[in-house]
């Protein structure tokens, strides 16, 4: 008899027991899982505060999420939507921190589109933010991003500097006028740019052409002074 309540005293503390355990284990499960939930959301950039502002507030969503699950690539279309921002990276910090370090795009040139002013990024980008930044050059006319990015690269390869170039003119034969120190006039031809402005180099180092106004290479072969 004495055995027997032994037995039973022993399979209800193993049940009492188990119990304990499950109920212990739900509680574990539960508090890891909000253990590694994203609480906080680091923001570090070089863009002005307002922008940070909004940033912040379309990350908003991040919160909750799980740390470890969480990438780079569940961000992109969120940074895709402001295109003044040329790159990011993301850095966990366990448990449940990350940090986000934005980096601004370097504004090109401005032009009218639709009567609005916008600003072409380093990017590639077109931002229509209202930005306090008058000393970059202008486009004028229709342009292809990449025609002007082709042309950008190439007056950089031949040792221009871009901000020396005032105004740029795109005209529908995807011809370039380039003004150059507010002052001289090129006229670019239609193919051959680069080596039309490998020439045009050596013209304006030219000490003896210093009051020239334009420079004229729209016929091949010829370049007319003026």
């Amino acid at each position: 008899m004495l055995q027997l309540i032994d037995k039973g005293k022993i399979y209800f503390y193993v049940i009492i027991l188990f119990i304990l355990l499950s109920i212990h284990n739900k509680n574990s499960i539960y508090y890891f899982s909000n253990f590694f939930k994203i609480q906080r959301i680091i923001l570090n950039s070089d863009l002005d505060e307002n922008y940070n502002k909004e940033i912040i507030n379309s990350l908003n969503k991040y919160y909750n999420f799980n740390i470890y699950t969480i990438n780079q690539d569940d961000l992109i279309e969120t940074f895709d939507k402001y295109n003044l921002i040329n790159e990011f990276s993301v850095k966990k910090v366990y448990p449940s921190s990350i940090q986000i370090h934005l980096k601004k795009t370097n504004l090109l040139a401005s032009f009218i589109e639709n009567n609005q002013k916008i600003y072409l990024g380093e990017n590639g980008k077109k931002i229509k933010k209202k930005l306090d930044n008058n000393d970059l050059p202008k486009i004028f006319g229709k342009f292809k991003i990449d025609e002007f990015f082709n042309l950008r690269n190439q007056l950089i390869k031949n040792g221009f500097n871009i901000s020396n170039f005032n105004k740029f003119y795109c005209f529908k034969s995807n011809r370039w006028d380039l003004v150059y120190k507010d002052q001289l006039l090129i006229r670019l031809p239609i193919s051959e740019i680069d080596l039309s402005i490998s020439k045009l180099k050596t013209f304006i180092e030219d000490p003896n052409l210093k009051n020239i106004k334009t420079i004229d290479m729209r016929i091949k072969n010829k370049i007319i002074i003026s």
